[in-house]
Order: C-alpha cells, then sequence, then structure tokens
C-alpha cells in the first residue's frame, strides 16, 4: 500500500519540472554548511553588524554566528524557550517568539530574559515581525494576526480560521513589507498574502498549486534590497522570488540549472553580503548561498 509521501511524489516531480522548464532561474552558489548540533532547527534573523542568530528551540538555545566567523550559543538563564518557532530582531533586540508558552521573549546576549510579553486570546506565537512602532504577531491556534503597541500593549486581532482572503489556516513566518505591510505565510491555504497591519488592503503574493509563481506549503518569507519576496517551500524544498506586487520573478537553481530542492527549508534571511541563510530544518543544518 502506497504511503502519503509516496502518493505526493509525483506531484513534487511534476512541480519540479514545470518550474525549470519555464520559470526564470535565480542562480544559487552554495558557500558553507553550519552543522553545529542543531535538532530541527525552525528560523533565523540577522542584526546590523552582520551576526546571525539561529533558533534551536528543541535544544533551548540560540546559536549565534558571528560576522568574524566565530560561533557561540547563548542559553536561556532561569526560564525555557522550548519548542518555540520564530526568531526576530526589533529594535536591535532579540525576541522569541514562545509559542507553546503563548508569550514573547526579549533576550540579551548572555541569556538573561530582559523582557516576557504575556499574549492574551490563548495565544499561540509562530513568528513576529517590528514594522514602524508595532509588533506584528501569527497566531496558529486562532488562526489570527495580533498587533501590539509601542509599549507591547494589544492594539487590535484580525482574523479568523477560513479560506477566504482575510481568513487563515495556520498563519506561520511574517515578512515586513513595502508601506508597512505585513506579508504572512498562510501555511495550510497555501499562500503568501500582504496586508496594512490592520488586515486591509490584501495583495496575493504567491497563490496555491503546484505549477510556477504557486506555492505548496509556504515557510520562510524575506524582502531582499529591492523588495522583491523570496518565498521557502518546506514540502518541496523549492526557494522562489516574486515582487511586491506579486508578479513571478523566478525559481532558485543550482549551477547547471538544476532547480534546487532543500531539506524542509524554514526561516530564510539576507545578509549585509546579500548572502540567503537558510534553515533546513529536516537535516538539522543551516545553509549559505550567494545570489548570482
Amino acid at each position: 500500500m502506497k504511503t502519503k509521501h509516496a502518493l505526493l511524489l509525483p506531484l513534487i516531480l511534476i512541480m519540479a519540472l514545470s518550474i525549470s522548464a519555464v520559470a526564470q532561474e535565480v542562480v544559487l552558489s552554495k558557500v558553507r554548511v553550519y552543522d553545529e548540533g542543531f535538532r530541527y532547527p525552525t528560523d533565523l534573523v540577522g542584526n546590523d553588524r552582520g551576526d546571525v542568530f539561529v533558533l534551536d528551540a528543541v535544544n533551548d538555545r540560540v546559536v549565534v554566528i558571528k560576522v568574524s566567523g566565530e560561533v557561540a550559543e547563548i542559553k536561556p538563564q532561569r526560564d525555557s524557550f522550548y519548542k518555540a518557532v520564530g526568531i526576530a530582531m526589533v529594535d536591535d533586540e532579540l525576541w522569541i517568539a514562545d509559542t507553546p508558552r503563548s508569550r514573547l521573549l526579549q533576550m540579551g546576549m548572555n541569556g538573561s530574559i530582559r523582557q516576557v510579553v504575556k499574549l492574551e486570546h490563548g495565544t499561540e506565537p509562530v513568528d513576529l515581525v517590528g514594522i514602524g512602532q508595532n509588533k506584528v504577531i501569527s497566531d496558529r491556534k486562532n488562526h489570527t494576526i495580533t498587533v501590539l503597541d509601542e509599549n507591547d500593549r494589544e492594539k487590535y486581532y484580525w482574523g479568523t480560521k477560513g479560506s477566504e482572503v482575510g481568513e487563515f489556516v495556520n498563519p506561520g513566518f511574517l515578512a515586513a513589507g513595502p508601506e508597512n505591510k505585513v506579508i504572512i505565510g498562510d501555511i495550510l491555504n497555501r499562500r503568501v498574502i500582504a496586508y496594512s497591519q490592520s488586515g486591509r488592503f490584501p495583495n496575493i503574493i504567491a497563490k496555491p498549486g503546484i505549477e510556477q509563481g504557486q506555492i505548496f506549503r509556504p515557510k520562510g518569507i524575506v524582502v531582499d534590497t529591492k523588495n522583491q519576496v523570496w518565498v521557502a517551500d518546506g514540502y518541496t524544498g523549492a526557494i522562489q522570488v516574486f515582487s511586491a506586487s506579486g508578479k513571478y520573478v523566478g525559481v532558485a537553481v543550482k549551477d547547471g540549472g538544476e532547480v534546487l530542492s532543500l531539506s524542509a527549508p524554514m526561516g530564510i534571511w539576507f545578509d549585509k553580503k546579500g548572502q540567503l541563510w537558510v534553515v533546513e530544518s529536516y537535516t538539522s543544518k543551516v545553509s549559505v548561498w550567494k545570489v548570482r
């Protein structure tokens, strides 16, 4: 009897073939791979100095890959963020979406928990992003988006479970888009949509499907210096690129033109050199790619 994964393999193959046949190529060359004893890492973020912080929450730590090349770890003091999902840099401060415990943590470089923001409505935060004076949070339990003000108090929340625009099924990773919009990976609705922070003016970036410019399981999202939106597909392993208005730009390929297929990519990030960092969760590593 065929398993569920076996039945899906032809679907993934069709997607890979259709993309490689007609899409514009975005060539990535591997720079290096970090394997620092990670256990299913989920997300990463960088600071203005070029340091990169990898959330390795199953090991209850953040791994710091410094611009100098040094690797260190931050372990929380007298607390835990075990099974947290998202990490963000907001005003040069490190924040963690402590998913199972319905809170945000602001953590110092020595592991001290400097601030705990308890979230209402039983929120299970997947990711957070700073936009203007606000923090925007995705909530996988209630299928909503919560916005906090500059004092980390709830301003409002919006959305509900469903398939219509403005509704979600497991909203996941977020990115700050142009015009202070928030770009949301709506995981089980298989799409990426940009909204105003109050949930207005939706702009579809990626629609569901298996053809070029479509998405199957949106995970990591990052916006580059050209305001292009890069999206990692956690199931097919593809990295695709879109304009901020939703026009399909292309798919990442390796040298030689083969479509890049990573191992359950999740969080993605561009460093100061324009290199793309990718958390490959299934193989517990972080890969770094030069964009050509």
